[in-house]
This record gives structure tokens, sequence and C-alpha cells, in this order.
């Protein structure tokens, strides 16, 4: 008859001998795939939504100062302007080893004035994107 020491370890060796196997399971199926994916689309996710952006103006132009998240390097950023709004949409692009996925942002914008698109400026540095937007005159 076994004491209920030995019926502990008997249960803790068992214990882990399932937990091997489930483990082996899911890294060699294609679950391993799907579960890295959509952790590293919400860890992008989450981090994107970290986007900020900040306006400001003078009596000529509109300034967004909009900072992107450390780890943005590959994706498409589009900014458009209907009436006095600016809409600001990002695509990211995440690689994995094996696959790769897209997350998106998007975020409209109340500007200060209505403002000329067709005279935007823009410049991308450190993790910046940095537009001038001239202010539409009045005539």
């Amino acid at each position: 008859m076994k004491h209920e020491g030995e019926k502990k370890h008997e249960l803790l060796a068992n214990e882990d001998i399932l937990y091997e196997a489930i483990e082996q399971f899911f890294a060699s199926s294609p679950f391993h795939e799907i579960l890295n994916s959509a952790e590293a689309l919400m860890t992008t996710s989450h981090s994107l939504a970290s986007i900020t952006t900040d306006v400001t103006e003078d009596a000529q132009f509109v300034y967004i100062d909009i900072q992107f998240p450390d780890h943005f390097v590959e994706g498409d950023i589009a900014l458009e302007v209907k009436a006095q709004y600016l809409h600001l949409s990002v695509q990211e692009k995440i690689k994995t080893e094996t696959t790769s996925s897209y997350s998106s942002f998007t975020k409209t914008i109340l500007m200060p004035a209505k403002i000329d698109e067709t005279n935007m400026k823009s410049v991308w540095k450190d993790q910046s994107l940095r537009v001038t937007a001239p202010k539409l005159t009045t005539q």
C-alpha cells in the first residue's frame, strides 16, 4: 500500500506529464501559429492605440504632431482632410517567423481652422510625423 506522500509525488509527476503533452500538442499543431499570431496582434493593437496627436496653430498654419510607438517601423500612414476634420489612418504590417498580418488604427481630429489640404507638408523624424498645413484664407 502506498503512503500519502508517494501518492502526491505520483500525482505531481502525472500532472507534469500531462502539461508536457499539452504543450507539445499545441507547439506542433496549427494552434501554435494561431496563438502566436493572436498574441502579436493584440500586443501591436494596444501599442498602435498609443499613437498620440497634438494640434497647435499660429496665424498662418495648423501644426499636427503625431507620435508613434517605438516599434512602428513598417506601415502605411494616410491623412485625409474633409471639411474641418483631419482623418488619420495607420496600417501596420506585423511579421512573425512564418506569417504576416495587419493591424490598423484610425482617428479623426477636429482642426482649429479650415486648412488647405493641397499644400500640406509632412516630415518624419524620430517616430514622429510633423504635418504643417496652411490655413485657408477667406476671400
